[in-house]
């Protein structure tokens, strides 16, 4: 048994597909997927997809992509998806701090728009998926500051130091197929000195595969490489590691 904890089966690439993925991923040994939300578009999508499928388990919430265009009308509508449909956590929500990235909301609106998803979260006693990228040191310093002491930062790619101050404040490490390219090789010797029950498994799906299938759509039935690939790392049975880092997903989402 495994659970995914990072997921975007309503991604436009997966079409109409999601009934035939959840079952291969069931056949595969996943037996509950966490879907959270990117941008407020996906939130109807999202509600329609939890009503109809029990493997599923969704989140709301504004990436930071998406925060250019985030309001005070963007956040009422957050918390009216949370009244209407059962919601296991906030997000996709974070900072994203990458140059590159065209259109880009400043600094000033990603955290303000993080920040309100962070007091959302401990108001409703639901845990944080946490986007992070170039921003690891800004999110804990928001989340130490909000005492906030639930959530997941998903396919995690700091450094010791930084998982350590995330573990510390009662966070989880999510773990991606990163970890199967051997050009990662720091952030496996970052795995490899964390506590087990502080790490979740997660596809990404449908990005970045395990390195067996470069060039494809990832997909939540390939979360078996990803489990294999972390349990050599760690040097435990895969079975056992499977059984622990369920009950690490079950314990922070409530499933």
């Amino acid at each position: 048994m495994m659970i995914d904890s990072h997921c975007h089966l309503n991604d436009l690439r997966f079409g109409s597909q999601q009934q035939q993925l959840i079952d291969h991923a069931i056949a595969a040994g996943v037996t509950a997927i966490v879907v959270p939300a990117a941008d407020p578009a996906d939130w109807p999508l999202l509600g329609q997809l939890s009503d109809r499928f029990d493997t599923l388990h969704t989140a709301f919430g504004i990436h930071p992509w998406y925060c250019a265009d985030a309001n005070q009308t963007t956040l009422g509508r957050l918390r009216q998806m949370i009244e209407q449909h059962p919601a296991v956590a906030i997000g996709e929500c974070g900072l994203d701090f990458d140059r590159r990235r065209l259109q880009q909301a400043p600094a000033e609106q990603q955290q303000h728009i993080f920040q309100q998803q962070i007091d959302l979260a401990r108001e409703r006693q639901l845990p944080l998926i946490i986007h992070s990228h170039k921003s690891l040191d800004q999110v804990t310093r928001m989340l130490r500051r909000a005492n906030a002491s639930r959530g997941v930062v998903h396919r995690f790619s700091g450094s010791l130091q930084q998982a350590q101050r995330l573990i510390d404040l009662g966070f989880y490490i999510g773990v991606a197929a990163a970890i199967t390219y051997p050009a990662q090789q720091r952030l496996r010797d970052t795995l490899v000195q964390l506590p087990v029950e502080r790490l979740l498994l997660e596809s990404d799906a449908p990005d970045l595969p395990p390195a067996s299938r470069r060039g494809q759509l990832n997909r939540p039935e390939y979360l078996p490489e990803i489990l294999a690939s972390l349990a050599g790392l760690l040097q435990v049975p895969a079975a056992v590691l499977a059984e622990q880092t369920t009950r690490n997903s079950t314990a922070l989402f409530g499933l």
